[in-house]
């Protein structure tokens, strides 16, 4: 048996290979949630699609970015090139990310109607398409670069800071877009400025990053083979089923946001900054986390985290527009409570996979970063289908102040969502079974075998 403090002293990545692997990410959320957390409002009030229309578009495409991971992940895992498993997806999605992100905000003018509905389907099921492709391997590398238990906090600590910064950067965006006098005229522009600029930052990980060769040889032989160890893996089953409840908790804050703030607390000019709180918040806690994780354990931080998280979205519930200090408290809670999932929760997926390396002598980083990204954007899915019907049900008028009924709906899914799905999770986490000691063990027996 190998004590944890020998395989933690053994492997330290440079800050180096961090910032190149983590820091790039920021360039591709920043573009998924000017989609995801913006496009649902932009395609009713400025588009004018009927909410519950683009509501079926919007769950459909991020139900096909769902099972469309398992396909990129498995062959991902299955890829062998002189370049690696992962770098070449990369490459390949970049330029698709591009035309399908400058086809959301591009849509012609002459475009209405059914053709309109068409154009925005094919724009997001193609964007969505791309995303997966680059996000899956990308999420893949991160977990085969260090060994090391706590090094994989460090790795994935950068990684969510970039994330969540991405997302920040996209609020700014949502509200330059909805400040203009003409929205749709901005959104084109803004589109075309940054996707330049994110290609080019999102070149640096395949560029500079090199993966770990040994791995070639621990491939799995069958996707179908590699995603049955996912669902035989005890400890894979009750992390994906956590992390699926939590990101439908949390997928609230992006959809639901900007109607928040528009139509709730009458503030239409906090629709960037109250968002933008949560994510600095998240940002700020991340080494925080990463400390309290170290000293009292992945597991039992991330509970007493989800649960911080529960207490601050439901307080939500009491939103209006005389209480616009205490949502942005609340908020501030929230996001520094849910940095810790961000960070410890694909660092213990790291674990887990080095347990099925253990079980099954294989590496398949790319099946277990599917199945994380088909439980997260899976509960995505479920949340704007949710929230297309509600508003439609509940009579939300686009650019009009909403009935009583309306702001009913929208304060209960905004706080009540959140609330019962982080104490669930929670709970079903005290479960978890995979800790220091028992990794430790388990990477002492890798170890041995590869020496």
């Amino acid at each position: 048996m190998t004590p944890p403090g020998r395989a933690e002293a053994r492997e330290r990545l440079p800050l180096g290979t961090v910032l190149a692997y983590g820091g790039p990410i920021g360039a591709l959320t920043g573009w998924l949630f000017f989609v995801q957390f913006f496009f649902l409002k932009f395609a009713t009030d400025v588009l004018l699609i009927a909410p519950a229309v683009i509501g079926v578009i919007f769950a459909l495409g991020r139900a096909w970015d769902a099972i469309s991971d398992p396909i990129v992940g498995t062959w991902s895992d299955r890829t062998r090139t002189r370049l690696g498993r992962r770098r070449p997806w990369m490459l390949a999605a970049l330029p698709l990310l591009a035309i399908f992100f400058a086809m959301t905000w591009m849509p012609p003018q002459s475009l209405t109607g059914a053709a309109l509905v068409a154009w925005v389907a094919v724009s997001l099921f193609g964007f969505y398409t791309a995303y997966t492709a680059y996000g899956i391997p990308h999420q893949s590398l991160g977990a085969e670069l260090t060994r090391d238990y706590h090094d994989r906090n460090r790795v994935f600590g950068v990684r969510h800071a970039s994330f969540v910064i991405g997302m920040m950067l996209s609020f700014a965006g949502m509200q330059i877009v909805n400040n203009a006098a003409d929205p749709r005229a901005a959104a084109a522009e803004l589109a075309a400025v940054v996707i330049p600029i994110g290609a080019a930052i999102l070149l640096l990980p395949p560029l500079l990053i090199r993966e770990r060769r040994e791995h070639l040889d621990r491939r799995p032989q069958s996707s179908f083979g590699a995603l049955a160890d996912v669902v035989r893996n005890p400890h894979a089953r009750r992390l994906l089923l956590v992390n699926s409840i939590e990101m439908m908790g949390a997928g609230v804050l992006g959809v639901l946001s900007p109607f928040l703030a528009e139509y709730v607390l009458e503030r239409p000019d906090l629709i960037g900054p109250l968002p933008a709180v949560f994510v600095v918040s998240s940002v700020v806690s991340i080494p925080v986390w990463i400390r309290l994780a170290r000293r009292f354990g992945k597991r039992n931080t991330w509970i007493a985290a989800m649960i911080a998280t529960a207490l601050s979205f439901g307080g939500m519930f009491f939103a209006g527009p005389d209480t616009v200090v205490l949502a942005v408290v609340l908020l501030a809670v929230a996001g520094a409570a849910q940095g810790c999932g961000g960070t410890v929760g694909p660092s213990i997926m790291a674990d887990v996979i080095d347990w099925d390396e253990w079980a099954t002598g294989q590496r398949k980083e790319g099946a277990y970063s599917a199945a994380w990204g088909f439980t997260l954007k899976g509960a995505q899915a479920v949340v704007i289908l949710l929230a297309g019907w509600v508003l439609q049900l509940s009579g939300f008028e686009p650019n009009a102040e909403q009935t009583p009924t309306a702001n009913l709906a929208l304060r209960s899914l905004f706080a009540g969502l959140p609330f019962f799905c982080f104490l669930i999770g929670a709970w079903l986490f005290a479960g978890f079974q995979l800790d220091r000691a028992e990794h430790a063990r388990i990477r002492g027996e890798l170890d041995a075998r590869g020496a």
